[in-house]
């Protein structure tokens, strides 16, 4: 485990790892189930799996795919978490005022399509209509746009912040946007501003703006942080446009590239220049702690932003933004405002879809019985998520720190059924079929790609209730009327928390629950209000076994799900799980290491620092 947090990906993921504690419970809330969301199947409920995989281009070196496999095999053996099922995301798009790609089209795959289909031209109104609705999770009257302040973080943001650059989920590729061009040598990357781009109060973003986001995302506990020796001197703005990053080792360009992409630009000079003034001057780490805490509880109500769409007002419904016309892609966008209305919950947002309220939504989980219930002229596109549910084990409890008793849970849990029911006849999920931490399953790209040459070495944990008391009676348990008892006959209880409002998670657990106690473990289903569960008992460990995303979602390379599990502080699936920090598990590749000792952190380290051919 490393002393120091790293975290994946953007702003709202690296901070929910330090500060998770701190979340109020809505921003907490909000915060989880904007990003996990919810899930969309093609409205057929069929189960073809014909869709697009999320970066099917990515190559990798011989060593670096070892690497992969070894952390891969670890978490197959070991199994601190059981990734029980893959998604796919729907996402809805209006087509009779407004004109979108249709969704078979890699046009489509971006994270997030509101935000990112505006900005390309490619959803443009079709119609009368000025205003394009979509939604929020937050009240708009109580938000707040400070990114580094976690509550209450409100959609909007992402049309009033530009991203560093944009990433075609399918394609692999990154393309420019707030930062239109970059250079990066292995030990160090040049990001240039674009050209054109400015504030909404009129100030031009320099590179100084890019230096405080980049700096600022570090000081909360950024990955890229890992690899700086000091952030006040090895994040500079060289000139008025160019920001350098000097890493102390040579990185994975993948790794680099794929952190920044995601960053909004909201670190404005003079709004938060002097919060990166006093971390770069502090003395210690207590006093660039406290500079950091100041910040956090920094409260912006009206943001002044980059991107195309400027704050307006906000009321307890709704938060509306006009077209900021000096915006460089202003002309690509042929509508005069977007609205983020506020629905708290799944629900109200399938009822407003089916009325024809909403315009759109960037990712919801719809159940067939309702995707049955749009009319003919709203579309669904399924967009490869790479994430999904799995179920996290306690180690402080014990029966859960015992690796028989996981692998015994692990066969006895229908993965495939859990995935069925959860999905409610959408089709978007699948049952993991190798435990690993690797994602790619609708394309069968973990067995082909990924795990090319050793996937027979795997221990796939097919259901086999034989299987599971034979692991549980060599490890001392045994039957007594039924249930499963350990040497004191006490029963091994597994309540299994889960968020009340993932409904579809709910019905996952529901099944696997089921499953668990009709063998003859204690099972049962621990419903938790969102806000407790992500705010409170998950990241403070308080569970035998829990539900989480088991992937990073913003990612598709192995690097990222692997730090998710193995390498974060407070809120991450480690510390929650009370993980140790070094395993017992034998090498799969003896030129990755050769001792059964091992702690995975170093091993994805080592990966990010390993540069990948060109």
């Amino acid at each position: 485990m490393r002393e120091k947090d790293s975290h994946s990906t953007a702003v709202p993921a690296f901070a929910r790892r330090r500060f998770m504690k701190g979340i109020g419970a809505a921003g907490g809330a909000a915060l989880l189930a904007g990003c996990g969301g919810q899930e969309a199947g093609d409205g057929n409920g069929d189960d073809d799996d014909d869709g697009f995989e999320a970066g099917d281009t990515i190559e990798t070196t011989e060593a670096e795919l070892e690497m992969i496999q070894e952390l891969a095999w670890i978490t197959n053996q070991e199994l601190p978490v059981l990734p029980v099922m893959e998604k796919l995301a729907q996402s809805f798009q209006r087509t009779d005022e407004w004109d979108v790609p249709e969704p078979d089209t890699s046009d489509l795959m971006y994270y997030w399509p509101t935000e990112w289909l505006p900005r390309f031209g490619d959803w443009r109104a079709g119609g009368d209509d000025d205003t394009l609705s979509l939604t929020q999770w937050d009240v708009p009257a109580d938000a707040q746009y400070n990114p580094w302040n976690l509550t209450q973080y409100p959609e909007a943001h992402r049309g009033i912040y530009d991203r560093f650059m944009s990433y075609n989920i399918v394609e692999a590729e990154y393309e420019g946007y707030a930062i239109s061009d970059w250079e990066f040598d292995g030990d160090s990357i040049e990001l240039v501003v674009r050209d054109g781009l400015i504030w909404h109060d009129g100030d031009d973003v320099t590179a100084t703006d890019v230096a405080n986001q980049v700096k600022l995302d570090m000081y909360g506990g950024g990955t890229l942080r890992s690899f700086i020796d000091d952030v006040s001197d090895d994040v500079e703005a060289i000139d008025d446009d160019t920001v350098r990053i000097d890493f102390n080792t040579t990185l994975n360009t993948q790794v680099v590239v794929g952190t920044l992409q995601p960053t909004h630009l909201a670190a404005k000079d003079s709004v938060y220049g002097e919060y990166v003034e006093r971390m770069d001057e502090a003395e210690d780490e207590d006093e660039e702690l406290d500079a950091f805490s100041d910040l956090t509880q920094l409260s912006i109500d009206e943001p002044i932003g980059c991107g195309p769409f400027q704050f307006e007002e906000a009321d307890s419904q709704r938060v509306l933004c006009s077209v900021f016309d000096d915006h460089p892609d202003a002309d690509e966008i042929n509508f005069d405002y977007a609205e983020y209305r506020y629905m708290p919950d799944n629900e109200s947002r399938w009822n407003a879809l089916q009325s024809g309220e909403l315009d759109g939504e960037a990712t919801l989980f719809m159940p067939q019985n309702q995707v049955e219930q749009l009319s003919d002229d709203v579309q669904i596109a399924e967009i490869p998520r790479h994430w999904g549910m799995g179920l996290v084990f306690n180690y402080d409890d014990e029966h859960m720190s015992e690796r028989a008793v996981r692998h015994a849970v692990a066969h006895v849990i229908d993965r495939e059924l859990v995935a069925d029911n959860s999905a409610a006849g959408t089709g978007s999920k699948l049952g993991v079929t190798i435990p690993s931490g690797l994602t790619g399953d609708f394309t069968g790209r973990v067995e082909d790609e990924w795990l090319e040459g050793v996937a027979d070495e795997f221990n796939r944990y097919e259901t086999d209730e034989d299987r599971a008391a034979e692991l549980l009676e060599d490890a001392g348990y045994s039957q007594e009327d039924g249930r499963w008892v350990d040497e004191d006959g006490e029963p091994i209880e597994i309540p299994v928390k889960v968020p009340e409002g993932f409904s579809d998670w709910v019905s996952g657990v529901e099944t696997l629950v089921d499953q668990l106690d009709e063998f003859g473990f204690d099972a049962a289903m621990l419903t938790r209000g969102n806000e407790t569960y992500f705010g409170q008992d998950f990241p403070e460990g308080d569970f035998v076994a829990a539900v989480e995303g088991w992937a990073s979602f913003d990612h598709t390379y192995p690097y990222y799900h692997y730090d998710h599990i193995y390498t974060g502080g407070q809120g991450s699936l480690q510390q929650s799980g009370s993980f140790p920090d070094e395993f017992e598990v034998e090498p799969l590749h003896e030129d990755v290491r050769e001792s059964e000792a091992v702690d995975p952190a170093e091993i994805v380290d080592s990966l990010a620092t390993m540069a990948q051919e060109e």
